[in-house]
């Protein structure tokens, strides 16, 4: 099957390689459906490279990415999660720009 799929054409294999994404992705949405959980579909392009606190472009030291604004840090996954956390909470209620509020110091 592996030879047979590295004779075909990049767009053939790219196909391919996304069939085993597009049924985790179905079958999420069939539980999602069956349980009346709300599903919402976010493009997560860019979401590594924008500061979740003030969006601002973060700049990055191997993995962990720092804002100069705001002085926010954190790990490239983290950053990229916690974005598309906030698209989708943005997409599903709507309105303004939605932002995790930092914590405050506890003394």
């Amino acid at each position: 099957m592996r030879d047979s799929i590295n004779k075909k054409d990049g767009g053939v294999r790219w196909k391919l390689t996304l069939f085993a994404y597009r049924r985790l992705q179905h079958a999420v949405i069939a539980k999602a459906v069956e349980y009346n959980v709300p599903v919402v579909f976010v493009d997560p392009r860019d979401t590594s490279n924008v500061c979740p606190m003030c969006g601002a472009r973060l700049n990055y030291i191997h993995r962990l990415a720092y804002c100069l604004r705001c002085g926010f840090i954190g790990d490239r996954d983290v950053v990229g999660a916690t974005n598309i956390w906030l698209r989708a909470l943005h997409a599903y209620v709507g309105g303004a720009r939605v932002t995790p509020k930092r914590p405050r110091n506890e003394q």
